[in-house]
């Protein structure tokens, strides 16, 4: 299956980018969410059954939801999540879908600078070197300076979309500089 499908109407252009599937990990974490739902309802019931417990057990119960709440994110953005980057009115629009956390981002094409393909083959941290090269051929991801942050638009795909979405942005960015500089 493929993960990156390309759509252009008349003055939208459109990447949808599904999210990478580990189905090892979204099978082996099953029990772990059938168990969280178990403590999570039996709980529920003794505070409401005693009102008394709150006090006591209420901290630890909302860092256990808390948690169980980060995790059923998490799986949701593995098994449906999509990234969407949709070019339209000299506009780049970022959007996280199934991602309930993060909002769209709006950034404009001509304020985009320093666009390149990030190479994550090896990560290195203060703490650890990783060779993600070993397990998967999907370690770059697109980056541009957007005035003084630094986004990332595009995480764990291979080089040739990368390529692609690089060479598509940028034919984007020139057009939204030439009709901004013919405008001026």
């Amino acid at each position: 299956m493929k993960r990156i499908s390309f759509a252009e109407n008349n003055d939208k252009k459109e990447f949808v980018i599904s999210s990478t599937k580990n189905w090892f990990f979204i099978i082996a974490f099953a029990p772990f969410l059938l168990v969280w739902l178990a403590v999570e309802l039996f709980f529920s019931i003794i505070i409401i059954a005693n009102l008394k417990a709150i006090s006591s057990l209420s901290i630890w119960f909302l860092g256990w939801t808390a948690i169980g709440l980060f995790f059923i994110k998490t799986r949701l953005w593995e098994v449906f999540g999509k990234t969407i980057l949709s070019i339209q009115n000299n506009k780049l629009i970022i959007k996280k879908k199934f991602d309930f956390i993060s909002s769209s981002k709006y950034i404009s094409l001509t304020g985009i600078t320093d666009l390149m393909i990030l190479n994550k083959d090896i990560e290195s941290t203060k703490y650890f070197t990783r060779p993600n090269y070993l397990f998967s051929t999907n370690t770059k991801s697109i980056i541009f300076n957007d005035g003084s942050s630094k986004i990332t638009a595009v995480d764990w795909i291979n080089h040739e979309d990368a390529e692609l979405i690089i060479k598509i942005l940028s034919e984007s960015i020139e057009v939204a500089r030439s009709h901004k500089n013919q405008s001026s």
